[in-house]
């Protein structure tokens, strides 16, 4: 089991590719990345500025984590497992929300 986000990309773009939508795989996702607040650590999908989708400081949010939720190893696993399950449940939605619907 890994814990880099690097993977939930990887993963987000072959599903993608599954799906027929090189186009979003290839041109729509930025990347899949973490974000912080200054307590809460959130999992997002950055869509490509240059994508006709693009809308300025809309992520797409997969898991959020306060501080204190993060100070161990397996409570990262769990966060970033947390993100690959709404990444598989909410997939048709993310591919909606990419194309910008």
């Amino acid at each position: 089991m890994t814990i880099s986000v690097r993977s939930l990309e990887r993963e987000l773009r072959e599903r993608l590719r599954s799906a027929g939508r090189l186009d979003l795989a290839e041109q729509a996702v930025e990347r899949v990345g973490i974000t912080d607040d200054g307590s809460t650590r959130y999992v997002h999908i950055f869509v490509r500025p240059d994508w006709r989708g693009y809308r300025p400081g809309d992520v797409y949010p997969l898991a959020f984590a306060d501080y204190p939720d993060l100070r161990t190893l397996a409570q990262w696993r769990v966060f970033v497992d947390e993100a690959r399950l709404l990444l598989n449940d909410d997939f048709n939605r993310i591919v909606q929300w990419l194309d910008g619907r």
